[in-house]
């Protein structure tokens, strides 16, 4: 077993070293992923705009996103990207719609949670409508599978080609969204990443790429190394609502003591 396998074997001695937490509920955590996977374009368009409005209280403002279903032709991004050329004629339809969002919309304020948004609608619309299908989609993120470097340059792409994304928000678009090579550096992974010595840096982009060669000295899916370290630094079962006192700073400390850091002390 590599020192790897061994860190993630201890995650999940960890988490179930408290009663609540059966090896049933982990494996059920590890596996959403294949309930995510989008069937057809529209869903895959839906689920880039439900990521669009995940940021500070973008969902407070936008609201249901279902009831943009009419405005966007069923989640259609072609047919959306032919009627609304620009963010401005999609603003304009979705203010004089009968939906009636529960954030304010003011088009001159270009920090308007309804401007951005709608400008993100229109940058997915006419990203998406250069694919005829979701197989197509899906062979696309496939090119990318070959290493840490490659699958680097996905979530960059993203972030370029949607307005609103940051690189951390399109690898979590990714990771939930069906397509499990790919991690979230997000405040639990870099904790425990840095923190067991898997990567000496702090940025999105070291803590990405050296969690991916982290999953594959481990041969482990880099989303069930992900959901594993979010579950130790958050405790929150949340497929089964249930919240435990874990600490990843004891999880930490655990791997230490074990001699599978590359600091240990």
């Amino acid at each position: 077993m590599t020192k790897e396998n061994k860190i993630i074997d201890l995650a999940k001695k960890y988490l179930l070293s408290f009663d609540e937490v059966s090896e049933d509920m982990i494996a059920t955590h590890l596996n959403e992923w294949k309930n995510r996977i989008p069937s057809s374009i529209k869903e895959l368009f839906r689920a880039f705009l439900l990521h669009a409005k995940n940021r500070q209280g973008m969902p407070n403002s936008i609201g249901e996103i279902d009831k943009l279903s009419d405005i966007l032709f069923g989640f259609d991004p072609v047919l959306t990207s032919k009627e609304y050329c620009t963010w401005d004629i999609l603003f304009d339809a979705i203010k004089n719609s009968t939906y009636s969002p529960p954030g304010r919309m003011e088009k001159e304020n270009k920090r308007n949670y309804w401007v951005i948004y709608t400008k993100s609608i229109i940058s997915i619309a006419n990203f998406l409508s250069s694919y005829k299908d979701i197989d197509e989609f899906n062979k696309f993120v496939n090119g990318f599978y070959t290493n840490a470097y490659s699958k680097l340059a996905l979530p960059l792409l993203l972030e370029k080609e949607i307005f609103g994304f940051g690189f951390a928000l399109a690898c979590d678009f990714l990771k939930e969204t069906g397509y499990p090579e790919f991690i979230k550096p997000d405040t639990h992974i870099k904790d425990i990443a840095i923190g067991i010595g898997i990567t000496s840096e702090s940025s999105d982009y070291h803590i990405f790429k050296d969690v991916i060669l982290f999953c594959q000295k481990a041969n482990t899916l880099p989303y069930e190394v992900d959901k594993l370290f979010w579950l130790v630094g958050s405790g929150r079962f949340y497929l089964f609502d249930i919240k435990i006192n874990s600490s990843k700073e004891s999880f930490i400390e655990l791997i230490k003591r074990e001699g599978l850091t590359n600091h240990s002390t």
